[in-house]
């Protein structure tokens, strides 16, 4: 059984992003116990709660930027804002790929539903519970959900992705054929206070090599596991003077090696599907895709 990278179980984990990946047939395991009814509740109550379906997240962090960082398949790469100011590429690095990520959510759920997994009909539970409960709110008091529910999401889902480009502008690509690992493949931010407040997010080399293993862990398999092998630059003591010597002040976009960043992938370069790869021989991606937003947006192959 996998087991997700937040809720997993202590003691639980797996090498190897790539290896662990939920197929069609485990797919709506997003586990925090062993009881699939009383887990289902449990993810009802934090979409209630936090306003994150988990259906958000299998598809667009650990089918696609887990497994295919940085590269086309990866709708949340960093090479998607070139702007020359640097401080727009940081402000603007969430408002640019959130729309891609949600059209290819909306495409792997489409999905889903043709193959008839539990996948979809979760997802529409968890959407119906959103939506009911936040019209709830707005219409108790719309005011004091607008102060304390809707800006403050709005504030920690633009953080929390723009966190992407602060954790992978600049380092080395992940090879799918490596015998040895990578371990410059991500930047780790080992301040105490980002990683009280992000479950440990900032320790992101171990989260990407072991991304069912406990947030508690990360930061002691970091020290064992990662910390004599990464190149010094990729392990940053402290978020808030990385973000202002590289954003403001001198404000350079450089790699972990002090050289300028070179992309391979063009700003404009289409996503590249990799739903394909989840359905049979006999789905056709024309059979699921949401033809309607290509159409608007045409930006997916």
């Amino acid at each position: 059984m996998h087991y997700p990278q937040f809720f997993t179980r202590k003691g639980v984990s797996q090498p190897n992003s790539r290896n662990n990946i939920p197929s069609n047939l485990d797919i709506d395991v997003w586990s925090s116990c062993e009881n699939y009814g009383k887990n289902n509740v449990y993810e009802i109550i934090v979409v209630a709660i936090a306003r994150l379906t988990h259906g958000e997240q299998i598809p667009g962090h650990n089918l696609s930027h887990h497994r295919y960082t940085e590269t086309r398949k990866d709708p949340m790469r960093t090479s998607k804002v070139q702007y020359k100011w640097h401080i727009l590429n940081l402000i603007l690095f969430q408002p640019t790929v959130a729309l891609d990520v949600f059209i290819m959510d909306i495409r792997y759920t489409s999905l889903q539903r043709i193959l008839q997994n539990a996948f979809f009909f979760n997802v529409c539970c968890e959407w119906t519970v959103l939506i009911v409960s936040q019209f709830l709110l707005m219409f108790l008091d719309w005011r004091r959900f607008l102060i304390y529910i809707y800006i403050p999401h709005l504030f920690a889902q633009w953080a929390i992705v723009t966190m992407n480009i602060l954790q992978h502008d600049g380092c080395e690509l992940e090879q799918k054929d490596d015998v040895v690992p990578n371990y410059n493949t991500a930047r780790n931010f080992t301040g105490k206070t980002i990683n009280l407040l992000t479950f440990n997010n900032g320790f992101h080399t171990i989260h990407h090599m072991f991304p069912t293993m406990h947030w508690s862990e990360l930061r002691e398999q970091h020290d064992k596991k990662i910390k004599k092998h990464i190149h010094p630059n990729l392990d940053q003591s402290c978020m808030a003077t990385y973000i202002f010597r590289t954003f403001f002040f001198p404000s350079y976009r450089i790699d972990y090696l002090g050289q300028q960043v070179k992309f391979t992938i063009g700003v404009y370069e289409r996503d590249e599907d990799w739903t394909q790869e989840h359905a049979p021989v006999n789905v056709k991606l024309a059979d699921y895709d949401c033809t309607s937003l290509r159409r608007i947006v045409g930006r997916l192959d």
